[in-house]
């Protein structure tokens, strides 16, 4: 007998995971935390095995729970696709989007890749941006959506993903223990500025800022020029950079989370579609 496992369902247990509880879980789908409980009830009696098992007050996913993880992932993944597959190729108009330069030069490509495929008929126009720029963009609906290093609870959104925060510098900058580290940081605000700051003065390690843009394509400049140490992600890496750590003195940077967001109010289909796809392939 074949079972048939109910996208819905499927979507709030990935929910459940990703959030780490059914209170969390409830939020993200717009559901009361009872109807939460009876979804994984049903999902559960369809399956005829428990996918939670309790750890005091919390629940934690059972080793059949973890095995449907994945397959949950790519079901809903494979569903919202398909859904926009079938209405993407009517659909026409504009999308307005912000990213920063980050998300731009690593993220964003794929996302914008297989939307083209799928809705030539969309003009799609793109803001690179400074976070602190874009989220107000958003905010007065110059911009659908945005990709953000910014959480904001103002917006419908999703954590796309997270990715390390690591010291850059030039391969050919040799720092001197006795010396200060010299720093090539944005212009504040920066949660890039404020990440290294943070973990110098927690570390007590003796700094000086000796470079600092507002741009990117700025700080790459004066990081090639040997003229300092960089907090950025692994994708600013290129061949005459390299990734220094503790080996030079240099304290652990925290993680950084990545966003997208939407405006409030009602989307055009087109950036409707934009923003489902993005979120679908987190």
């Amino acid at each position: 007998m074949i079972t048939n496992l109910e996208a819905d369902l499927l979507r709030t247990f990935v929910a459940i995971a990703e959030e780490g509880g059914f209170t969390a879980a409830a939020r993200r789908v717009y559901r009361t935390q009872s109807a939460v409980s009876q979804q994984m009830k049903r999902l559960e009696e369809t399956l005829g095995i428990p996918l939670f098992e309790k750890l005091g007050r919390k629940r934690r996913l059972t080793q059949a729970g973890q095995n449907l993880l994945s397959y949950a992932r790519q079901i809903i993944s494979l569903n919202d696709q398909a859904v926009m597959m079938v209405h993407a190729s009517q659909e026409s108009g504009e999308v307005r989007i912000g990213a920063p330069h980050d998300i731009a030069d690593s993220i964003l490509p794929l996302f914008l890749s297989t939307y083209a495929q799928t809705n030539p008929r969309v003009h799609v126009m793109l803001k690179v941006d400074r976070s602190p720029n874009l989220m107000p963009l958003l905010e007065d609906g110059r911009l659908d959506m945005t990709l953000t290093t910014r959480h904001s609870e103002r917006f419908e959104g999703k954590l796309l993903r997270s990715s390390p925060t690591v010291w850059i510098a030039s391969s050919m900058l040799r720092l001197e223990r006795n010396q200060p580290v010299p720093l090539v940081l944005a212009d504040s605000p920066s949660i890039f500025r404020r990440i290294a700051l943070d973990a110098l003065e927690q570390r007590g390690v003796a700094h000086i800022e000796r470079y600092t843009c507002p741009s990117l394509s700025g700080i790459h400049v004066a990081l090639n020029a040997g003229l300092g140490v960089t907090a950025r992600t692994p994708e600013m890496v290129t061949q005459d950079l390299r990734i220094l750590g503790e080996r030079e003195g240099l304290p652990p940077l925290p993680d950084i989370n990545f966003y997208i967001y939407r405006r409030n109010g009602a989307l055009s289909q087109a950036a409707s579609a934009l923003f489902d796809q993005i979120c679908a392939e987190r």
